[in-house]
């Protein structure tokens, strides 16, 4: 049987007692008995902290993460100055373990440090919400800090570019009229989604409804205090060839509103190409996205048509068609990229750098 920490510190008085009697130390009372006393008890202290380290090491908790760093420019007035330093660094703490019939139980916590204000000012660290879920075989029920099933849905971010995605332009679900962001999915930063998601899949098919209600994590006054949003996506592999299709229900009125979204995306040879559409409260977005790797190197470009006409909740007419152009370059355990993007109303943004897993 594997003890965890606190047992093994319930065990290891026992033991220890044990190992004293065997060697008589209570009937000896010269000093040289008296030194060996101590010096045993000194090897029983070190073994104990070997097997609590032990222990804890077959615990199953992982660290993962990655980091970024570099330069961000932009032509917004409003961003003073435009040139920026980009840094960023994820550590992510994954907590599992499994019962005696198989099903596995985990939990993620995540720290993250990065540039906070405008003008990038601020680098801080913070720790944001759990997410805790149960798996067993396909099916995975979470709690907490969800994913969301629009976020974890094949082909969204298909075509980003950039160091930090230069604002994600690409995404279907982004629009001027109807704003940027407006879908459940999972944060860094402190707070976020108090959920509850589903996800299935069984070879090439896959599934995931999601629920959350934001019932004051934003701090806004009622009624705004209790949005609530429904999403769910379908997706299936042929081959090299993803297809998805996703749906959100939420409260318009209440700046959470309805969103239907299709991705295609697959491979050809050296080529990666993909569609997506979406329709954001009646604000319809198109993106195409390509991509071509040669060797090491990988040139990706997309361009968008954002059907904000200002009738929509912002009330922004959308006069440009967003479009970025982007490379990377693998140089084995990280990458150099750097990505040019012209968005919705015309503004213009670019980021490079160097990025890396771990």
């Amino acid at each position: 049987m594997k003890h965890t920490g606190p047992e093994i510190l319930q065990y290891a008085p026992q033991r220890a007692k044990y190992q004293h009697t065997q060697f008589g130390f209570p009937e000896l009372r010269c000093t040289f008995n008296k030194h060996r006393e101590n010096e045993m008890k000194k090897v029983l202290l070190a073994t104990t902290a070997l097997v609590a380290f032990a222990s804890a090491a077959t615990a199953d908790v992982t660290l993962s993460g990655s980091a970024r760093f570099g330069l961000k420019w932009t032509d917004d007035v409003a961003v003073d100055p435009s040139t920026q330093l980009e840094k960023r660094v994820t550590l992510n703490i994954d907590m599992t373990t499994e019962t005696d019939s198989g099903l596995e139980l985990g939990a993620r916590i995540r720290l993250r440090s990065d540039e906070q204000n405008a003008a990038g000012e601020v680098a801080d660290t913070a720790v944001n919400g759990a997410v805790v879920y149960v798996k067993s075989g396909g099916l995975k029920l979470s709690v907490g800090n969800i994913c969301g099933a629009l976020e974890c849905m094949p082909g969204v971010y298909a075509g980003t570019t950039g160091l930090n995605g230069n604002r994600f332009e690409n995404v279907v679900l982004n629009t001027a009229d109807e704003g940027y962001w407006g879908w459940t999915a999972y944060t860094s930063q402190p707070g976020g989604a108090n959920g509850v998601e589903v996800a299935y899949s069984a070879g090439d098919f896959s599934a995931m409804l999601s629920y959350d209600n934001i019932n004051g994590g934003l701090g806004d006054p009622a009624p705004y205090d209790t949005r609530n949003r429904i999403s769910a996506h379908l997706a299936y592999n042929f081959g090299d060839w993803t297809v998805a299709l996703g749906v959100q229900e939420g409260d318009e009125a209440l700046g959470v509103g309805d969103k239907t979204v299709l991705t295609v995306g697959g491979k050809l040879g050296d080529f990666g190409v993909g569609l997506a559409y979406a329709d954001n409260n009646g604000t319809d977005k198109v993106t195409i996205n390509g991509s071509y790797t040669m060797g090491a190197t990988t040139i990706s470009a997309f361009v968008s048509d954002d059907g904000s006409d200002g009738t929509g909740t912002n009330g922004i007419v959308a006069t440009d068609n967003p479009w970025g152009l982007g490379v990377s370059y693998d140089l084995g355990g990280a990458s150099l990229v750097a990505g040019y993007t012209n968005d919705e109303i015309g503004t213009k943004r670019a980021s490079a750098g160097i990025k890396f897993k771990f």
